[in-house]
């Protein structure tokens, strides 16, 4: 057994099993769980050094040359301590830095320690889908307790629906790959309750990142066994061509400004914007507009008042168009008159599209991109905007990094940057909504520069050599945790939240130790 040559006690061994489990189980649950079984695996780790001694001792220089890993994450974390040299703000540096120590413990630990790693990957294996399918039903139960409408968010009460739908993924995309290989009856039925517990839970939190993981992760894993190729292939091209289909559907369809008729009913000039692209439910908002109409109408429905705001502060007017658009109704007297009084409430309360109450889940997710894409190129503000305004955090990214292209700004002086970069491009946000750039890589790059930027990359392609196996091809328990880590840094600032980090360092500690016996 590999904890023999690695001269780990029977003792030693229980504290890291206990430690791995607590984790793994915590990874969904709690972030206070997550420090405790962080503290846990340090206990393990000093008793280790307590019955087993230095963590050089029995080792050469061969085992240390084969943990580009642990090197590349002592590079980077060096480079971000050493960042703050040029930092004004300090204070701020520390606490990041702070919450980015699980990047740095769990690796030197689980590489350091003497440990067995193929029983500490199974045991983590099972109890994170046991975990994973618990809190997918204790949330979804806590939902469906709930009176009204549920932000996605709302779904997920113990840690981001984001981070969530990267646990959901990778722990089903594990068991999948199991499955392939094994053909098991207990990975069948895994794979079967996190398919059903997990993909209603995305779905239920409208993550579009949680989505477009799973077809990946299908992938990933099918991969890996040659008489699944080709079926694998299949469902990749059938999930290409649903992907071409959605975005095709963001393409912007202008009104026929000639066929538009030009009069209401009772004799008013509809106002028309045939150059605006923007629809509600399929039909064009910035079309058949009677103004005086809509707020003669209005005040005798409805005591809000029209040129005021509705319950979410937004223009009520706006709201009414958008909602007569999302109901196939014209915006004058006669559409107003069509609403019922359930309807004219809705509106009063903010709700701008029948969508919001009809769609659910990833379909509704599917009608806010399509409005914030159409909404963009009418040109809209995109304060709000989930999807959109990531392109002016990104800006605000770019032009620190123009400012700093060598050093960055230091990892302390990121929201000062950002504050000032937003202020000199006069950016369209909203001061609440001018946020990071929600993008690990650009993160990187603005706070450290370039060699931050290359270290992170290099810590990722390290992962690489650690999940090969003899025949050379990638195993999925290591690639499938690489994809989901590197894409997710696309779209978040995977490495700025404790459940993100510990998802990160966690993993990375478990996958990137080379198993060698302590000899070299």
């Amino acid at each position: 057994m590999q904890s023999s040559a690695f001269g780990s006690s029977h003792t030693v061994q229980r504290l890291y099993d206990a430690a791995l489990i607590l984790t793994a189980v915590a990874l969904p649950f709690s972030n206070f769980l997550m420090s405790q079984g962080a503290f846990l695996l340090v206990l393990a780790w000093g008793v280790d050094r307590w019955k087993n001694g230095p963590i050089f001792r029995n080792r050469g220089w061969r085992f240390w040359q084969t943990q580009p890993v642990l090197w590349a994450v002592l590079a980077l974390f060096t480079w971000q301590l050493t960042s703050q040299l040029w930092s004004e703000n300090w204070g701020y540096g520390w606490r990041a830095l702070r919450i980015q120590l699980p990047l740095l413990a769990f690796p030197l630990i689980l590489t350091t320690g003497r440990w067995d790693r193929q029983r500490g990957l199974l045991l983590v294996q099972w109890a994170l889908a046991v975990s994973v399918i618990a809190a997918c039903a204790s949330c979804l139960w806590l939902g469906m307790q709930k009176e009204g409408p549920l932000r996605p968010r709302d779904w997920s009460p113990f840690i981001s629906h984001i981070r969530f739908s990267l646990l959901i993924t990778f722990v089903w995309g594990w068991w999948l790959q199991r499955w392939f290989k094994r053909q098991e009856r207990i990975s069948a039925w895994m794979v079967i309750l996190l398919s059903l517990f997990g993909g209603w839970f995305t779905w239920k939190v409208a993550s579009l990142t949680g989505a477009m993981l799973f077809p990946v992760m299908l992938l990933v894993a099918g991969w890996q066994v040659p008489k699944l190729r080709k079926i694998v292939g299949a469902a990749w091209l059938a999930a290409g061509l649903v992907a071409v289909a959605l975005v095709w559907g963001l393409r912007p369809v202008y009104p026929d400004g000639e066929s538009l008729e030009t009069k209401t009913s009772a004799g008013e000039t509809y106002v028309h914007y045939p150059e605006r692209c923007l629809r509600e439910n399929g039909h064009h908002v910035w079309t058949y507009i009677a103004w005086n109409e809509m707020f003669e109408t209005w005040s005798k429905r409805s005591q809000v008042d029209f040129n005021g705001a509705d319950q979410r502060g937004q223009e009520l007017k706006m709201t009414l168009i958008r909602f007569l658009s999302s109901k196939g109704l014209r915006k004058d007297a006669e559409g107003i008159m069509a609403l019922t009084e359930e309807e004219v409430g809705w509106i009063e309360s903010g709700i701008p599209t029948v969508t919001e109450i009809e769609y659910r889940g990833l379909q509704r997710r599917l009608a806010v991109v399509q409005f914030e894409v159409w909404n963009a190129m009418d040109g809209g503000n995109p304060s709000g905007h989930s999807l959109i305004q990531r392109l002016a955090f990104l800006n605000a990214a770019r032009h620190i990094f123009q400012q700093h292209p060598v050093l960055g700004v230091g990892v302390g002086d990121l929201p000062a940057a950002y504050a000032e970069a937003y202020d000199t491009l006069n950016s369209p946000l909203s001061p609440e909504f001018r946020l990071r750039a929600h993008n690990q890589y650009a993160t990187y790059l603005v706070a450290g520069g370039p060699l931050n930027l290359i270290l992170w990359l290099v810590l990722l392609v390290t992962l690489i050599p650690m999940a090969a196996t003899r025949q050379g091809h990638p195993t999925s328990q290591a690639m499938l945790f690489l994809v989901v880590l590197a894409l997710s840094c696309l779209t978040e600032d995977t490495l700025e939240t404790q459940a993100g980090v510990t998802f990160a360092g966690f993993f990375i500690g478990l996958f990137g130790r080379r198993s060698l016996p302590d000899v070299g």
